[in-house]
């Protein structure tokens, strides 16, 4: 039996809400009706009902309501009609009343709506009233209640409840939140998630959960928060429920998380980075953060001898922390990154191991650490550039210097070593220099390198030399410098012979012998010039090159000219005879190698000659006539007659200025007498009024008395020294102040309390009887009031006997403040 009433009562919970909450809804084309459908009611209680009813036509619809009631039942506030506008919509609300005798049944009432627009349209709205026993169920906990739980543990909860009511009650316990954390019951009778109790009258019972607490995760659920609960206890008589929300909320938790990073540095000798570390507060509160270091060997054990720090020195190494920030907290979910800084030692080798441990405060047993390795990485690298070399154009038995630069573009000091790898036969190669140190990011010019040229070394000879720079005790390829060396052509003539002689036919001839004395076989451009105007030639040899059509030519280009071998050039000028007087004659012969023809050969040679009168018998005079003394004279004019004229021309525009000068000096004389006449008295001097006048202090002589007699007459005119009180103790004036204010609110309170119930019971004071100062006003309806008492506003016209005076000023007295 008692298995049969717990079904049927969770039956009833499952049920009943759904019902409770339902509605009827009708439509038609001229109205659209809804109302609730079940109500429970105790006796002698009036509950609220509602139809909803909406105007679809398109007119204005009255509606009329009849209602058909169960015994001990009665309606209220429900209008037996209303006209809808159309497309309005109206809630009617009302209420059921079930007087104090009425039996526990189920009844039904029927509300009958019917519309004036179709007077077939009959809409019959049901409401099911059950007539229940009254419950009375209270939880032993007034209000919310909050519980401070510790995360990954089970809490236990226990609560009260008393069953007040003048009846047996079924209780069914439920609970409802919007959290993910497990629950359960703790109780006998449990079906699924709802847990009965059966309650006798008065009878006290308690009622048994537990809720899983999850553990912090990502810093959720934040300290001091979490999710709420309702535990809901269910009637089963009136299906009343009860409720008792309780909060529980999380604990403490700090922790902290390190974020996944690379662990592995490699550093230059003697040379410094950093390493970043990320960390999270995962934890609930805002927390502080303690780093330190601790020196690790290859398996993870600590070193001993070397302390825990945040900076250590070991080994030669240096290892410190940047940006902890120990004393900022940090926020739950925030980040943080710190670095780890390296400083190698100067070697080309090494490694460390370095743990770094990170301790929340206040949760030392959830100190996270990570382990830093830091390599020395040597990089040996070469290079080399050529600076300079000058053997393009190197002579026989002539040296030139090459130079280049080696760097050390490694990490460490490096040996190198070089090497002369090629050179070419016709010259020989000196290096003082085979091996050198270099410092790191430094490099060395190299400038010992001298080639010289061998004695036979023949014109146009090209060779490579070749040098490779190599590190010491390395696999790595070496760097090689290659430059050209170049056998320049040496260009060497002299003269074996010349030859000079004057012909009958009154020519100059020439002819001179040349030796090529160079190293290559040579060609030659050969030119012919003269200092007079007069006929010459060269007789070109065979073979040479010359402008064709020329009859005298005056150069010549030859090829081929070999090594040690002469060569003659004939020329010829003609001596001049028309010449007045005596004169010499240079004939001068350039020679350009066809290699270097910037660079000519020159050779002159000269020959002397006779002016036309030493030549014939004729005598010359010198006498002029007056036509070449009248040309004379027109060219000295025409030369000097701007330079005359412009001399001309200075001298008046010199003159008029003199001439100005002296008229002006001479009227400002006579002016400066006149004003010397007319100022008989002297000024004074005006600044002299301005002039800062000095008054000498005088000094006033005080009257001195003695400290030890002013102290006596002081202390007799001041009476007896008063004792210092004592501060008042500012908790004691606070509270004193709050006594007083709330004695002022308190009075002030009491006095409008008194007015407000003087004016309830004997209504507004009238106006004294006597009163003659403060007449009462008449009530003027205009906007305006206008005051016209000099009747200037009539239509007749006046003219005003009296001008307004105008507005006197203030006295001097009237400023005084």
């Amino acid at each position: 039996m008692r298995r049969a009433l717990v079904a049927l009562v969770l039956v009833l919970c499952i049920f009943t809400p759904m019902v409770e909450n339902s509605s009827a809804n009708t439509q038609n084309e001229i109205l659209e009706l809804n109302s609730t459908t079940r109500h429970i009611i105790h006796r002698g209680e009036t509950i609220e009902a509602s139809i909803t009813v909406r105007n679809l036509a398109d007119q204005v619809n009255e509606i009329s309501f009849q209602q058909t009631l169960p015994d001990n039942i009665s309606i209220s506030n429900l209008p037996d009609f209303y006209q809808l506008a159309e497309g309005q919509v109206r809630q009617f609300k009302f209420s059921f009343t079930c007087d104090n005798y009425a039996p526990y049944q189920t009844v039904n009432a029927v509300i009958t709506t019917t519309s004036s627009l179709d007077s077939q349209l009959i809409i019959e709205s049901e409401f099911t009233l059950v007539i229940s026993k009254q419950s009375n169920l209270q939880f032993g906990v007034i209000g919310d209640s909050q519980f401070v739980v510790d995360p990954g543990i089970r809490t236990n909860l226990a609560v009260n409840m008393t069953n007040y009511g003048l009846f047996d009650d079924n209780v069914s316990f439920s609970i409802q939140t919007n959290s993910n954390w497990v629950w359960g019951w703790t109780m006998n009778n449990t079906v699924n998630q709802t847990s009965y109790e059966y309650f006798t009258t008065n009878q006290l019972c308690y009622i048994y959960l537990w809720v899983e607490v999850p553990e912090v995760v990502n810093s959720q659920p934040l300290f001091e928060s979490g999710p709420r609960f309702s535990l809901v206890a269910t009637s089963s008589l009136d299906e009343l429920t009860t409720t008792w929300n309780f909060d529980l909320l999380m604990s403490e938790f700090r922790n902290i998380s390190i974020s996944e990073q690379e662990t592995t540095l490699s550093l230059s000798p003697d040379s410094s980075a950093r390493t970043p570390v990320t960390i999270s507060n995962v934890g609930n509160v805002e927390n502080l953060v303690s780093i330190d270091l601790q020196i690790i060997d290859n398996q993870g054990n600590p070193v001993a001898g070397v302390p825990i720090s945040d900076r250590i020195e070991y080994d030669g190494w240096i290892i410190a922390i940047f940006g902890g920030d120990e004393d900022e907290f940090i926020q739950p979910t925030d980040f943080r990154t710190f670095e780890i800084g390296f400083q190698s030692p100067n070697d080309n080798g090494g490694e460390i191991e370095v743990r770094v441990i990170i301790t929340p405060t206040g949760a030392a047993n959830r100190a996270k650490y990570v382990d830093l390795q830091t390599v020395i990485l040597w990089q040996r690298e070469v290079n080399a550039d050529l600076i300079s070399d000058d053997c393009s154009q190197l002579l026989p038995s002539s040296a030139c210097d090459a130079s280049f630069r080696i760097y050390n573009d490694g990490n460490y000091r490096d040996n190198y070593l070089i090497q002369i790898i090629e050179n070419p036969s016709f010259v020989s190669l000196s290096l003082d220099t085979t091996s050198l140190e270099i410092s790191k990011n430094s490099f060395v010019d190299i400038n010992s390198l001298t080639i010289t040229a061998n004695d036979e070394a023949s014109a146009f000879a090209t060779g490579n030399v070749t040098i490779a720079i190599s590190l010491l005790d390395s696999i790595q390829e070496p760097v090689l410098i290659s430059f050209d060396v170049v056998i320049a052509p040496e260009i060497s003539w002299s003269v074996q012979n010349l030859v000079e002689e004057t012909d009958a036919i009154g020519r100059f001839n020439i002819a001179m012998t040349l030796r090529n004395d160079g190293n290559a076989m040579d060609g030659i451009i050969v030119q012919l010039q003269c200092s007079h105007f007069t006929e010459m030639s060269f007789i070109p040899p065979n073979g040479a090159i010359y402008e064709e059509g020329i009859e005298f030519p005056r150069s010549f280009e030859i090829n081929d000219v070999t090594l040690d071998s002469n060569f003659t050039v004939r020329a010829w000028a003609e001596i001049p005879d028309d010449q007045i007087s005596n004169g010499t004659m240079y004939l001068n012969i350039s020679i350009r190698s066809i290699f270097t023809p910037d660079e000519p050969i020159q050779f002159s040679t000269s020959v002397e000659y006779f002016g036309t009168k030493w030549q014939t018998d004729k005598a010359e005079t010198n006498q002029k006539t007056l036509g070449d003394y009248v040309e004379i004279t027109t060219d000295i004019v025409k030369s000097w007659f701007w330079i005359i004229l412009s001399i001309l021309a200075s001298g008046l525009i010199i003159n008029k200025a003199v001439r100005d000068r002296n008229s002006r000096l001479e009227n400002q004389t006579m002016i400066d007498v006149i004003n010397s006449a007319n100022m008989s008295e002297k000024q004074d001097d005006w600044l002299a009024k301005f002039a800062s006048k000095k008054v000498e202090p005088a000094i006033i002589e005080s009257p001195e008395m003695a400290s030890e007699r002013f102290e006596r007459s002081f202390k007799n005119r001041a009476g007896q020294v008063k004792p210092i009180t004592a501060p008042v103790d500012e908790k004691l004036r606070d509270a004193a102040a709050l006594v007083l204010d709330t004695h002022d609110k308190t009075i002030v309170r009491n006095e409008a309390d008194e007015l407000l119930t003087t004016i309830d019971a004997e209504g507004i004071n009238q106006p004294v009887s006597d009163n003659k100062k403060l007449p009462n006003a008449q009530y003027n309806p205009n906007m305006t009031t206008r005051n016209d008492p000099r009747n200037l506003l009539n239509e007749g016209e006046q003219t005003a006997t009296e001008f307004t005076k105008s507005v006197p000023l203030p006295d001097e007295d009237d400023l005084d403040f």
